[in-house]
């Protein structure tokens, strides 16, 4: 009889603990998809108020975390990651590492920076998170370490979705270093690789600087056609006539990831597209946003798509 008492007592408690956590988990989802933003807080706060120590509890101090990072309050997001104790929010060193490194907390961003690397399996937030620390050797003048950084960034598995970028700060790097020719190699390296990119632009200035200051021997002429004194006639190919426009994402080894990301594109309010591109022998699935008007706002496109947590960049496609 009381064997049957204590089991009995033992299934109220599972029950009781499986419809807590159902409960929890229902009103997490609900803070997650308000979208006024000061309602979200106060339900996050809720959520970790009820049950501090609870999975849903911590996760809460994420996103709150989070909110106030994009409001540029900082220091108040440090102060509720630090209270994150469960050690399977692997994401809080990663948010640590941003906040630090806008608070010009350069080493301590350098750590969770590193700390996130070793611990975590997100390979997107990972290749990011090598551009944090980069970025934090860069602000301290540290320009062989920003670049050696960015240099086992470029021969590790986790450089997938940010070439442009690195290309363009391994340029910044060497062009501090004072080694102008080394970085006229990567801007140009840039230029031939991703001719419609925002960076293959800042490329173009860093280019017609180190011309113009006659820190490299170069024809200013042909770095881009608006600098040339003689009007070219190209092809639509070379001008980019009739490119459709696109704010790239993701691009993935797996097709099936690309449209997941596409239909979280699709929720947050754009069209997307799926294609293929072949690099070395590997096929990857370029996920990207739109197509866009020449008149749309992209950088308020930019900008939401970033505080859902995607990093975009204009590229053009027929």
């Amino acid at each position: 009889m009381k064997k049957k008492i204590f089991i009995i007592c033992i299934m109220h408690i599972l029950i009781a603990s499986s419809y807590s956590l159902l409960t929890e988990q229902e009103n997490f989802l609900q803070a997650k998809n308000e979208t006024d933003i000061a309602t979200m807080q106060t339900l996050y706060k809720n959520i970790y108020e009820e049950n501090n120590n609870s999975f849903y509890g911590q996760y809460s101090l994420l996103e709150l975390a989070k909110l106030d990072f994009f409001k540029r309050e900082y220091q108040n997001a440090i102060l509720f990651l630090k209270k994150i104790h469960d050690q399977e929010i692997l994401d809080k060193q990663y948010w640590l590492a941003k906040s630090y490194l806008k608070l010009g907390k350069y080493q301590l961003s350098i750590i969770s920076s590193q700390i996130f690397i070793a611990e975590s399996e997100d390979n997107v937030k990972i290749e990011k998170a090598y551009f944090l620390i980069a970025e934090a050797y860069l602000q301290q003048k540290m320009y062989k370490r920003a670049f050696n950084t960015l240099e086992s960034l470029r021969t590790s598995k986790y450089i997938k979705n940010s070439i442009p970028l690195l290309h363009y700060k391994m340029g910044i790097c060497k062009e501090k270093q004072a080694k102008f020719e080394q970085a006229l190699m990567f801007y140009k390296k840039l230029k031939q690789d991703f001719p419609y990119h925002q960076y293959c632009y800042l490329a173009e200035d860093r280019i017609y600087n180190l011309g113009k200051d006659e820190k490299v021997e170069l024809d200013l002429s042909q770095i881009n056609s608006f600098r040339q004194e003689e009007p070219v006639e190209e092809s639509k190919a070379a001008t980019g006539e009739d490119l459709k426009i696109y704010l790239q994402i993701g691009a993935f080894g797996s097709e099936d990831r690309a449209e997941k990301l596409g239909k979280k594109v699709k929720v947050i309010g754009y069209e997307y597209i799926v294609f293929s591109k072949i690099k070395g022998n590997s096929k990857l699935f370029i996920v990207a946003a739109g197509p866009f008007d020449e008149n749309d706002d992209l950088k308020k496109a930019i900008q939401k798509l970033k505080k859902n947590d995607l990093d975009s960049y204009v590229i053009k496609r027929y």
